[in-house]
């Protein structure tokens, strides 16, 4: 839930600066794109993680 809205708050944060015209689209763009890279990796850990210690039961 606190991922969701800090991840959220990010979000309309660069979305106020590029309407106030603080950034550019192209920063704009490239910081979409960084925290989407990470959120997916970060997914992909924590599945990880969770998988191998659900492995030792089997």
């Amino acid at each position: 839930m606190v991922t969701v809205l800090g991840t959220s708050l990010v979000l309309f944060t660069v979305i106020y600066a590029e309407k106030k015209g603080w950034v550019d689209k192209s920063k704009v763009r490239v910081i979409m794109q960084i925290g989407m890279n990470v959120g997916i990796l970060g997914s992909l850990l924590y599945f990880l993680y969770t998988l191998s210690s659900f492995l030792p039961f089997l």
